[in-house]
């Protein structure tokens, strides 16, 4: 392991691993299939980067999230490590330079989506590159008993016939012991070594509160629980209204969702990680991939979907291994609204097929054409075409996604890339536009490093003005250019797009396996219920709750969580008795209070106690509680 640390030490600064860390690795350098369950911040992907820099050869990275890989990547590059990723927004030109560069050059690591290697291009490519480790990120999503199944996963035990030799490391943050089996089954992994650290997290308090008013305990919180915080909600809209009213509360806030311009996401990413804003409110499209070891505080304001989803974002908090809080916040609507969703999330067979075609009819397309053909896309515009609710058709188009239909981008205005794809000795026209040709080509090789290797990111409005041009006729050189094969050229997008990965099917042959579709909506159910029943238990360690859940037992009650600090007990001593109504009587004496206002007074899991003091108080005689709960005193 010697090599290993110094690897570790040179390129990302720390003196030894995390258990088991260090284990994992020495599994995938004697070349052993082997599967990783490290809980959020156990360090998962340092786990295939570090044998990777070992080997010889190069390494094959498969990962679900364009997002998640872009972050990698970006990380990989900063630390001065060949890395790509292969992703939708690419066009073919760009495509075939990494692979070239992955297959000959220096690239270390590519990135790939799983519907990447149902590509017979990829897979000839991949045959002919000297690979000495494929990893499976995310794996969890290759079981259909897993909270987040992708049946294109499937496509990945290709990998194997083509590299039979090479090892594969399996990683996963959340994943219970059927879907450990089948991770191994699926992958069709060679007796493969099991690498499990404890979801128990000493540090991590968890806590439920069921609310009056959300907001108002939400202040209350933030303002006893000091630090860096992510406020979780289950929509776009809401990361809006909640940073801003927050904001108009004097809390520094952000927020994040995937359906931002990247460069606002990334703006608002960089104030949160650098401490300028306390507060980031987000969707679940943030956190994958962040290491910010200072989150004091998660809270999650609506109703997770499972405990797997609820715990990688609860994770996140404490992983410098100080005290940190998981706070989830409900009232008697997100019970009803829960269901509700979960009705939208998996709509009924004949409808997703209705939506399909009427996409395609949307863009025109035939029968058994389309594949790999990308348009921008609305979601307001084609709701409005097919009259349905936006809600109900993002999540059919997901499942849609899911099933390896089509995929979407959401390049929100990404600047434009430029690269050169001829060689030196063709860079001279002859045409009548040859000297502005020229001169376009001249100016981009001066102003811009690298445009033989790599696509290059352009801004038009500023090369247009520094060759005294207009934009309009610069764009019109550009695409002559890339039409003569000299350039490729990626304009800007200021839309998300969608990409048709199969041709057009006919009438009654779009097809999702009924069985599978139906027996993922039952598992969808249970995880479902399993975090209800999470949240409504009020007499078990939510620690012991959790953990039991992904497969460990005999643990101890962590004695930080809600239950466990008397969130459910009901009685006060006779001393707490005294001290509550002498507090009372002087509180009612001095303001117009309400039941509610005045149990908000007192610490979270002592509610219930002085709820119940209170109705004590009012049978006794000492108060009384009107029809809109105002307190008044009567002896």
């Amino acid at each position: 392991m010697e090599e290993s640390s110094s690897i570790l030490k040179q390129y990302w600064g720390y003196d030894e691993f995390r258990p088991p860390q260090d284990l994992i690795i020495q599994s995938v350098l004697n070349q052993n299939d082997t599967i990783a369950l490290l809980p959020t911040g156990g360090g998962k992907s340092v786990c295939f980067q570090v044998p990777a820099l070992i080997f010889e050869g190069k390494t094959l990275v498969i990962s679900p999230l364009i997002a998640l890989m872009q972050d990698q990547v970006d990380t990989l590059i900063s630390k001065g490590i060949k890395a790509k990723s292969l992703n939708a927004s690419l066009n073919y030109k760009e495509i075939d330079l990494i692979l070239d560069n992955f297959v000959y050059g220096d690239l270390k690591i590519l990135y790939i989506s799983p519907e990447r290697v149902s590509s017979e291009l990829f897979c000839i490519r991949l045959a002919k590159t000297k690979l000495s480790l494929i990893a499976v990120d995310e794996a969890h999503c290759i079981s259909q008993w897993g909270y987040d199944f992708r049946p294109s996963y499937f496509n990945i035990p290709k990998l194997r016939e083509i590299h039979p030799k090479v090892p594969i490391i399996a990683l996963t943050a959340t994943a219970t012991p059927k879907v450990l089996d089948d991770i191994s089954e699926k992958l069709a992994l060679k007796s493969a070594s099991i690498f499990k650290k404890s979801f128990s997290r000493d540090n991590l308090g968890l806590t439920v509160i069921n609310s009056e008013n959300k907001r108002s305990d939400l202040l209350q919180l933030l303002s006893h629980v000091k630090g860096c915080s992510i406020i979780y909600v289950r929509n776009r809209k809401q990361t809006i209204e909640v940073a801003q009213w927050l904001t108009g509360h004097g809390i520094s806030c952000a927020s994040y969702h995937g359906g931002m311009e990247r460069s606002v996401r990334e703006r608002n990413q960089q104030s949160w990680m650098t401490n300028r804003v306390r507060i980031m409110v987000s969707t679940n499209a943030f956190g994958m991939g962040i290491d910010k070891p200072d989150v004091r505080l998660v809270v999650h304001i609506d109703v997770a979907p499972s405990i797997e989803e609820y715990y990688q974002e609860a994770g996140r908090a404490g992983r410098d291994g100080k005290n940190a809080y998981g706070v989830t916040i409900i009232d008697d609507t997100d019970m009803k609204d829960v269901q509700v969703n979960f009705e939208d999330q998996f709509p009924p067979l004949d409808f997703i097929a209705n939506v399909y075609d009427k996409l395609c009819r949307y863009y025109k397309l035939a029968y058994g054409s389309g594949i790999d053909e990308r348009f921008d896309f609305n979601i307001i515009d084609f709701c409005e075409y097919v009259e349905m609710p936006v809600k109900k058709i993002y999540h059919t188009l997901n499942l849609i996604e899911k099933e390896g239909w089509i995929c979407f981008t959401e390049a929100f205005k990404e600047p434009s890339r430029v690269m050169i794809v001829t060689d030196h000795t063709n860079l001279y026209f002859d045409d009548q536009s040859a000297n502005i040709k020229n001169e376009i080509v001249t100016h981009l090789l001066r102003k811009y490093e690298g445009l033989f290797v790599d696509p290059v990111k352009i801004d038009e409005t500023k090369i247009a003005k520094e060759l005294n041009l207009e934009e309009v006729q610069l764009i019109h050189y550009l695409n002559i250019l890339k039409a003569e094969g000299v350039i490729s050229y990626l304009p800007r997008a200021s839309k998300p797009q969608v990409v048709f990965l199969k041709p057009r099917p006919e009438p009654n042959d779009f097809y999702i396996d009924h069985k599978s579709y139906l027996l993922r909506k039952k598992m969808a159910l249970d995880r479902l219920d399993a975090m209800i029943v999470f949240l409504r238990n009020e007499d078990k360690c939510r620690q012991i709750v959790v953990v039991e859940y992904f497969g460990e037992k005999d643990q101890k009650t962590c004695g930080r969580c809600d239950i466990c600090l008397g969130a459910s007990k009901e009685t006060l001593t006779s001393e707490q008795i005294s001290q509550v109504l002498e507090h009372l009587i002087k509180v009612v004496s001095d303001n117009v209070i309400t039941l509610k206002q005045y149990v908000s007074l007192y610490p979270f899991n002592k509610r219930k106690r002085i709820l119940k003091a209170l109705k004590q108080y009012e049978s006794e005689g000492f108060i009384n509680i009107d029809n809109h709960g105002n307190i008044t005193r009567t002896k």
